[in-house]
């Protein structure tokens, strides 16, 4: 059946990859992309499409509220999370945010369709790596999981993810809408619960937890 399907991504080759295959899958599907968040929010003021496969990257730093606000504003949208970041951490952090599913950048095409399949007949889609692992965990929460970055909530990873991007506490007290006073909150927070003392020491704790990933 074809789709109404809004590409969201920064990269033009990845919104065209996408494209190529949803059309090579259903033909008579309607794409649309958008590059930014404002081009998003545009489009959603415009269509109210099927899909919307959102590129994390967009998110800037209040990425799980702006799930939440996606999913307020188009309720019987699916939201497909298109991510290069660690399944393990974030999947279930996204979808308990609203999103109804976590695909990661580096799968192959039968990962892409069966994600959209999934999201379309009205499910949540993990990869089934994913699902495995969460077996292994049996109580499923995201605290439990064995990467260390795991004990963060979810205000304290979009603080983490800035820190380690270079930004101090007043761009990130701007960028997330907080008080400076409050960002220090959550930075003195990550620190004592990672056991480090610098954004050096958190960079290479984050440096590990990736390589042990893979």
């Amino acid at each position: 059946m074809p789709l109404h399907v809004v590409i969201a991504d920064g990269h033009s080759a990845t919104r065209l990859g996408l494209k190529y295959m949803i059309c090579e899958w259903m033909p008579e599907s309607q794409i649309y992309y958008a590059k930014d968040m404002p081009e998003l929010t545009a489009l959603l003021n415009a269509v109210s499409p099927d899909v919307i496969i959102l590129d994390v990257n967009l998110l800037r730093g209040n990425r799980f509220q702006v799930v939440k606000q996606l999913k307020m504003k188009r309720p019987y949208t699916r939201v497909l999370i298109f991510s290069a970041d660690d399944e393990k951490l974030y999947a279930l952090r996204y979808i308990n945010a609203g999103a109804d599913g976590y695909l990661q950048k580096d799968g192959d095409e039968e990962d892409f369709r069966e994600a959209m399949d999934t999201v379309c007949k009205g499910r949540k889609y993990l990869s089934s790596e994913m699902r495995d692992y969460l077996l292994d965990h049996r109580s499923g929460t995201v605290e439990q999981l064995e990467n260390p970055l795991a004990k963060l909530s979810d205000r304290e990873t979009e603080v983490c993810q800035l820190l380690i991007a270079g930004k101090g506490v007043s761009e990130i007290a701007n960028e997330l809408n907080l008080h400076t006073s409050t960002v220090g909150t959550y930075k003195s927070n990550i620190y004592a619960k990672l056991a480090v003392q610098n954004v050096s020491e958190l960079i290479a704790k984050a440096t590990m937890s990736a390589v042990e990933k893979k």
